[in-house]
């Protein structure tokens, strides 16, 4: 039997912490639409370059 690899990816930020700190950060509703989206999107490419990573971390681990 060979070894059992867990691997944990991160997910996206939820919309509550984003309002959350929206909250503790006194933005207006103006602008709370604004950071939703750059959070978002941000957030996108980020998940996307470390679930990149790390798919390629497993690659090499599982040639070993």
């Amino acid at each position: 039997m060979g070894m059992i690899r867990v691997v944990s990816r991160p997910g996206p930020i939820s919309w509550l912490a984003i309002d959350r700190w929206c909250e503790a950060n006194r933005v207006t509703d103006e602008d709370r639409v604004y950071v939703h989206d750059l959070i978002r999107a941000l957030d996108a490419v980020f998940l996307r370059f470390r679930n990149a990573a790390i798919s390629q971390d497993m690659q090499t681990l599982m040639r070993k």
